[in-house]
């Protein structure tokens, strides 16, 4: 007796042939997408005359860092220029020091292994889970040395890690978790935003990002006060 198999059913992308996901009569939305309340913000500090945080009198950007802290659920927030120098300032504040050991996901934008080189440190790729490709706790606890001094944990195309088995992994070892949540502006990990979970963490205000400038900017998070000084 033959049992005959149903036959498969395929979906070409849209690259190939098959319809569009999004139907072209939608069009193709500017991004980031500017509002009359965006532009009345920018008129508001160019009337101002106070454009770093340096001016006299400047609130923009205390201002800016007391929201996001009050949104992501930490005591401490600190403006910087893009995400690569919060990473950067991050791991330092954090103590990271010439010669330790930085692990970072094998996937991932530049910047996370860059960030630890501005401090003379030593970036360690660990790889990725093939589902989620976030890093991979069981590789991370595999590749952590005497040296190794933090994790940078990144939340990828938005995404949370596996911040239960990573932060459990890192307390046992004495190693310091930063969040890169570049991309996952919003995200939440069992209730919690990211951003708001390891020791400090760091997001980006790129102009490709979910929460974007029409340019560059990035964000620190932390619960430390010491941490948020040093930064």
């Amino acid at each position: 007796m033959t049992i005959q198999q149903p036959a498969r059913q395929t979906v070409d992308l849209a690259m190939f042939g098959g319809d569009r996901a999004v139907p072209r009569e939608l069009g193709i939305r500017p991004w980031p997408m500017v509002t009359g309340q965006d532009e009345q913000a920018v008129h508001r500090v160019l009337r101002s005359g106070r454009f770093t945080s340096a001016s006299s009198g400047e609130q923009e950007i205390a201002g800016l860092e007391r929201e996001w802290a009050r949104f992501v659920g930490t005591e401490h927030c600190v403006a910087v220029s893009n995400g690569t120098a919060a990473l950067s300032v991050a791991l330092g504040a954090a103590g990271v020091e010439p010669g330790d050991e930085v692990i970072v996901p094998a996937l991932s934008f530049i910047g996370s292994a860059t960030a630890p080189l501005h401090l003379m440190a030593v970036p360690v790729f660990v790889d990725i889970d093939p589902v989620t490709f976030n890093l991979d706790p069981a590789a991370l606890e595999a590749a952590i040395t005497s040296r190794t001094k933090a994790i940078v944990v990144v939340h990828l195309h938005g995404l949370p890690a596996d911040m239960d088995r990573i932060t459990e992994i890192a307390a046992r070892h004495g190693i310091t978790v930063v969040e890169d949540a570049a991309q996952a502006h919003g995200a939440r990990y069992r209730g919690r935003s990211v951003g708001s979970i390891g020791a400090v963490n760091t997001f980006s205000l790129n102009v490709s990002k979910n929460l974007a400038t029409c340019g560059e900017g990035g964000l620190i998070t932390t619960d430390d006060a010491d941490v948020a000084t040093r930064a």
